[in-house]
């Protein structure tokens, strides 16, 4: 039961390691990057995010939000 409890709580907290957007529209997408190893998965959002508008994501540049992690700002282009 403890090791079950364990697990759950080490799920949990994976799950705020995952990439979000952190604001868009149909131009232009800010996915929050936790992790440098989540990249491809911001990648993977933004795609996703343009694709609504028949767009793909093109990395416009990484900048630094914080200590613990970074904001990635991609362009939404045809």
């Amino acid at each position: 039961m403890v090791l079950k409890i364990i697990l759950m709580c080490f799920c949990l907290g994976l799950t705020a390691c995952a990439p979000y957007i952190n604001a868009g529209n149909k131009n232009m997408v800010t996915i929050y990057v936790p992790n440098t190893w989540a990249e491809s998965e911001a990648l993977a959002l933004a795609d996703k995010h343009c694709g609504e508008f028949g767009k793909v994501a093109n990395l416009r540049k990484p900048r630094s939000s914080d200590q613990f992690g970074e904001l990635y700002d991609y362009t939404c282009v045809k």
